[in-house]
């Protein structure tokens, strides 16, 4: 009887190493699989979010240089503009005081 407790024990001890070693198999398998989907995932926003950055910046680069190009053809109208907009500002601070 002591024998069968003792290979009952060597078994159970048996069956839980093996459940432990499955269990860090597992474990690297699921953690090596989210590290792989995170590493694509953030692949491709990269590449999304490049492409519009680049977008964004011609777009922006271009109103610049329109803007820039409006305001040395019309010199006058640039200069009464920003003193209207200045004007308007001062209405609009002093009213709140």
């Amino acid at each position: 009887m002591a024998e069968t407790s003792r290979d009952l024990m060597n078994d159970i001890k048996s069956t839980g190493r093996q459940a432990v070693e499955t269990g860090k198999s597992m474990y690297g398998d699921a953690k090596s699989e989210v590290k792989s989907q995170f590493n694509e995932a953030k692949s491709e926003l990269k590449s999304e979010w490049g492409d519009r950055y680049e977008t964004i910046k011609a777009k922006a680069q271009d109103a610049y240089e329109t803007s820039e190009d409006w305001v040395k053809d019309h010199p006058l109208a640039t200069v009464l503009g920003a003193c209207a907009v200045g004007f308007v500002a001062g209405l609009i601070a002093r009213r709140r005081n």
